[in-house]
């Protein structure tokens, strides 16, 4: 376990501080907290999405106490957590743990408004990691694929001179890929990427925008990968061409105003046009059926070419 300590330099110390009123930490009942909607958000249905996903997961030790500040009537009006509030009383809770903080309205929109404005977002990578503590079963399967692929799935973000072959920085779009893919054809990719001269060599190859719409494609052809040929075609595939390729079509059409789909879809379906002319489709014949030398050509012929 890593701890470590809260530690500042006396040069980050502001000249003055006024922190005002002292909170006071106190369980209140749900049925005296109240909305102030002068300055509160609406709950729209992304809102009530969130609350319920909440409710259906709700843990203590995941609650971090609603803001408070007394109001007219032994009320509190909530300043942040309105949506824990709501979620703990669909879960059948009468109080929650608040913060209280006696504040005029003006003070409670600033508050609100400093509460939701000012946050330090948290990133896929942190948020992987955390699960690999908590020992989530997403994570962990993510995690267990990477490896078994012979490569890392990252905790933490890199420079572009300190990334290595083999390395999946973009989280996001790797567990996109994990989700839209079988486990073994995954794992099956990412050996092949790694056994392959061009591939495992270079660490522009996996950089998310190339990497994802690469897996995306060799994933949806797992004959193609369990051909023992396989790896000398890859290291022959020339991607930086068909990226090249790709980006002259799309300046193209955006220059005459024409909508043009997105690289993660025009780059994997450059690879998967790769794939299909390399080790086209054989589709397997009836005992009886017999064909001569020239139909059966002319029938792969035509699989092959998709008709």
């Amino acid at each position: 376990m890593a701890l470590r300590k809260i530690e500042f330099s006396k040069i980050d110390r502001p000249e003055s501080v006024s922190a005002g009123s002292a909170p006071i930490l106190q369980w209140l009942d749900i049925a005296s907290l109240v909305v102030d909607e002068s300055y509160q958000r609406d709950l729209k249905p992304q809102n009530w999405k969130a609350i319920r996903k909440i409710a259906a997961n709700f843990k203590w030790s995941m609650f971090s106490p609603v803001f408070v500040s007394p109001v007219e009537g032994g009320k509190y009006a909530i300043i942040d957590g309105q949506h824990r509030s709501h979620a703990a009383a669909i879960c059948g809770f009468e109080q929650v743990p608040c913060q209280i903080v006696p504040m005029a309205q003006h003070e409670q929109a600033a508050a609100f408004a400093a509460v939701n404005g000012v946050v330090t977002a948290v990133t896929y990578h942190q948020l992987l990691k955390a699960a690999l503590a908590a020992g989530e079963q997403w994570a962990v399967n993510a995690k267990e694929i990477a490896n078994a692929g012979g490569c890392r799935l990252m905790t933490h973000n890199g420079s572009s001179l300190t990334k290595k072959p083999g390395e999946i920085f973009g989280v996001k779009g790797f567990l996109a890929v994990v989700n839209a893919r079988p486990r073994g054809p995954l794992i099956a990719a990412l050996k092949m990427l790694m056994a392959t001269e061009g591939y495992n060599d270079n660490r522009e190859i996996w950089e998310n925008g190339v990497l994802m719409p690469l897996l995306m494609a060799l994933t949806e052809r797992p004959a193609a990968l369990a051909n023992p040929a396989f790896s000398g075609a890859l290291a022959g595939f020339d991607i930086w061409q068909m990226i090249d390729d790709d980006h002259v079509q799309r300046r193209a059409r955006q220059r005459i105003g024409e909508k043009y789909p997105p690289k993660s879809e025009t780059w994997r379906a450059g690879v998967l046009e790769w794939l299909d002319k390399a080790f086209p489709a054989r589709m397997a014949l009836p005992a009886s059926a017999k064909m001569s030398r020239q139909e059966t050509l002319a029938h792969i012929g035509k699989i092959g070419s998709g008709a």
